[in-house]
């Protein structure tokens, strides 16, 4: 894997554990998650307006803008519940982790993408580290199943926008592709992150004004990186070493938000990092 796509990824995984960090912190607050990324966008929208001036409206290509835009509500509106209910650092990683293993998979069915055997090695012993975290909270009897039925589905739905922004920046320019999939899906629920009246809005982002603009630069920056990784390497590898930010994601949970390290966790932040040199490797 390339040096320098290698390194932005590894920063981009910072910044989306710590979008993550945040939005667990205010426990999983649509409004302020919504606000932040209608910020952010507002922001995306004026580059896009200059592009299609400049260039035409001709190079967009809307099936997978449609289709990811309403993958990625989806998504938003299951990670966001999940935060109201359980610790990060036993959601995050069920979430990515079902993530890393559906892109490998579908990326090398569907996509064709080839993956070197260090490569293989290193995405199974993240997925590996990834399962240890996950078996130290799901082994305890008595709790819900809801919270972790959701955290699998967010996986999933990280598949799919995975596969379909893959193909989406081959056709376009990732700030144009992005700020068109934020606009569909902040349209769509802007009745759901506003569903106790505008003024009660405001005072929820005057409350977490400034989780609300780490959230939206967090999260629309973070997939930034993402997509213009995209454009020079296979999406298997990217969304797995982009899971480094479940390590992160861990720690700051153990170290801000008091939440409790367990041998099965730290065993498996020892067996992410293994992994991610493997994949550097290949």
């Amino acid at each position: 894997m390339d040096t320098l796509v290698f390194s932005l990824v590894l920063f981009a995984a910072f910044t989306h554990a710590s979008w993550n960090y945040f939005s667990k912190k205010v426990s999983g607050n649509f409004t302020v998650f919504w606000y932040g990324l209608f910020f952010v966008n507002s922001i995306l929208l004026i580059y896009t307006t200059y592009f299609f001036i400049t260039n035409g409206t001709g190079s967009i290509y809307w099936p997978p803008i449609i289709i990811s835009a309403i993958v990625h509500g989806s998504y938003y509106f299951c990670i966001l519940y999940t935060y109201s209910k359980e610790d990060i650092s036993s959601i995050y990683p069920i979430a990515r982790g079902t993530g890393v293993i559906g892109t490998a998979l579908v990326s090398y069915f569907f996509l064709k993408e080839t993956i070197s055997p260090f490569a293989a090695y290193g995405i199974s012993i993240v997925c590996l580290g990834i399962l240890l975290i996950s078996l130290s909270k799901i082994k305890n009897k008595g709790r819900s199943i809801k919270p972790y039925f959701f955290a699998v589905l967010t996986g999933v739905f990280i598949v799919m926008y995975a596969v379909t922004d893959k193909i989406g920046v081959q056709h376009m320019h990732p700030i144009v592709y992005i700020s068109l999939v934020d606009l569909i899906a902040t349209v769509a629920l802007a009745r759901a992150a506003n569903k106790n009246g505008f003024s009660e809005s405001i005072k929820i982002i005057k409350k977490y004004f400034k989780e609300t603009l780490i959230i939206g630069i967090g999260s629309t920056g973070t997939y930034l990186i993402i997509l213009f990784a995209m454009r020079f390497e296979r999406a298997s590898y990217i969304f797995s070493v982009r899971e480094s930010s479940i390590v992160i994601a861990s720690i700051m949970g153990f170290i801000f938000l008091k939440e409790k390290p367990t041998l099965f966790k730290i065993i498996g932040i020892a067996s992410i990092t293994a992994g991610l040199i493997l994949i550097k490797l290949g």
